[in-house]
């Protein structure tokens, strides 16, 4: 299950991610972000005290315990974690309360998937990182997260499918970024695959035509289903988010997944 996935990506290490898992009386609520870049927002939009601000249609199943981020990150010149601070504007700050690597994993890079299948010295990196978001709309709080430098496909089929992961929310917004790494895909396999990862919330900007990075996702990976019954329309949709306001790649979506 969930919280065995953790359990294998924290390894042999004895640092702050075995006494975050040490702490877990259940198994944890985990907020799936693939291809997620530099883009931390998401701990925002998913904070309790968003809904307050954006007031949903529907009723709203828990929010998460902890993120699980997901992305090859090919770009060798970047700077990203090298600091304190994650992100900061007028409005809102990200920090990085403490920060442990955690052992590294070995997942290939598809050619067809992937557009520099050569990755970066991020890539197969792990870290568990408390990140503190001081924000003037939805506060002040912590939020875990697991960074997992990898292809998200690899990272479905040789990490989730094996140990059963079940993931409360699924983030599908610009996947693959279009910021020089994106590759083929545009995440539509993830449709397939929800209901077999649990997932109750599926929060999506709405890009779902199928590419050729998809295809070969399907192809190289059995495990990921070749079609689906779930039909996004007949979803009750929780709330809207403008894309002006996280992606500027058309509105973000929040489906409540039956």
């Amino acid at each position: 299950m969930s919280k065995k996935l953790l359990i294998n990506l924290n390894g042999n290490k004895n640092g702050i991610f075995k006494k975050y898992l040490d702490s877990l009386k259940n198994e944890p609520r985990i907020a799936w972000y693939p291809s997620a870049g530099t883009d931390f927002r998401a701990l925002m939009y998913l904070h309790p005290n968003y809904l307050t601000i954006n007031l949903p249609r529907t009723e709203v199943p828990k929010c998460p315990d902890i993120f699980l981020f997901t992305d090859y990150f090919p770009w060798q010149s970047s700077t990203f974690l090298d600091n304190k601070i994650i992100y900061s504007d007028e409005h809102t700050t990200i920090e990085i309360v403490e920060i442990e690597e955690l052992p590294r994993i070995n997942l290939p890079l598809h050619a067809e998937i992937v557009e520099f299948p050569k990755g970066s010295s991020a890539t197969n990196r792990v870290v568990f990182m408390t990140v503190n978001v001081k924000s003037d709309e939805v506060g002040n709080f912590m939020f875990p997260v697991l960074y997992v430098f990898a292809e998200n496909e690899a990272f479905y089929c040789e990490k989730l499918v094996p140990y059963s992961a079940k993931l409360s929310h699924i983030i599908h917004v610009r996947y693959g970024g279009g910021l020089g790494g994106g590759g083929n895909a545009t995440g539509a396999w993830l449709l397939n695959v929800l209901p077999q990862l649990g997932c109750e919330v599926f929060i999506t900007d709405g890009s779902h035509k199928i590419q050729s990075g998809d295809v070969a996702a399907m192809e190289l990976c059995p495990k990921i289903p070749k079609t689906t019954d779930l039909n996004l329309n007949n979803c009750k949709i929780i709330i809207i988010i403008r894309g002006e306001d996280w992606s500027d790649y058309g509105d973000v979506s929040w489906y409540k997944i039956d």
